[in-house]
């Protein structure tokens, strides 16, 4: 039920100083069916943990606690700038066949998800706003979820099939959801990679070059090592060696970026 007292907005005092971070559903109209969605979220459990305190104010922005988080969400009525979807929108690869996703530069509207407050860390942060954003994902007359993090598009079924396996406690993050795993094949048959997104977790991107692997399990590979840096910190040293295999040795390094990145990366490279 959509509360009507007014909200007293979480300080960082009171809630805790966790950086914001949002999320971005393309519509193909005109509207949203805010009360369809806060009905279900009020049913919501996310990492086991209920929905509190909903409201929806006179602004149009609905509203709601997920422990010491606070979402927000607005329905704006207006395309998303166009500048930012134009790269993600041509490199996407989390995209089926049909629909093109040529008709995603034709959605009218779209819905602006918010969190702000709460004391959890990065991962946490990212599991609550991508359930929140998979509900969304689910009503009718979504094209597309766009992750600004990972600078990338997914088919909104895609989002929420992900969404939904990795929502329970223990489970390992939805990294394909959050990082952006940008491959592509040298003229030597080769591939290199390189992530976008993992910064915003709280480590350097990584670039793979020159590696003779297939592209999928490349990018499996890539998940199991973002895996382990997040469980494990930052444990992949300059000048050390990792591998997929025993006689696989691929030498690490701390260096400049080879595909844009500011600042330092970690690169592996034959």
């Amino acid at each position: 039920m959509v509360g009507k007292k007014k909200r007293k907005v979480p300080t960082k005092r009171e809630a805790g100083s966790g950086d914001p971070v949002y999320s971005v559903v393309l519509l193909e109209g005109d509207s949203f069916p805010v009360d369809k969605f806060l009905k279900q979220a009020a049913k919501l459990r996310i990492d086991g943990k209920a929905v509190s305190g909903i409201e929806r104010d006179k602004n149009g922005v609905f509203s709601f606690n997920v422990s010491d988080q606070f979402v927000a969400i607005i329905h704006v009525s207006a395309p998303h700038p166009s500048d930012d979807l134009e790269g993600p929108l041509t490199t996407s690869w989390m995209w089926p066949k049909k629909p093109s996703i040529e008709g995603v530069r034709e959605h009218r509207s779209h819905l602006l998800i918010t969190l702000t407050c709460g004391v959890s860390g990065p991962v946490q942060r990212r599991r609550t706003l991508t359930a929140v954003t998979a509900l969304a994902a689910k009503q009718p007359g979504v094209m597309a979820v766009f992750w600004p993090d990972a600078t990338h598009v997914i088919f909104p079924s895609v989002f929420v099939d992900m969404a939904k396996v990795f929502n329970s406690p223990g489970a390992p993050p939805p990294l394909y959801l959050w990082v952006d795993l940008r491959a592509f094949r040298n003229d030597d048959g080769t591939v290199d990679l390189f992530t976008t997104g993992l910064a915003s977790l709280g480590h350097m991107e990584l670039e793979i070059v020159n590696i003779a692997m297939e592209i999928g399990d490349l990018r499996e590979w890539v998940i199991d090592i973002m895996n382990y840096l997040l469980e494990h910190g930052p444990v992949l040293k300059h000048g050390q060696t990792i591998g997929m295999t025993a006689d696989q040795k691929l030498h690490i390094r701390h260096c400049p970026s080879s595909f844009g990145h500011p600042g330092k990366v970690i690169r592996l490279e034959p």
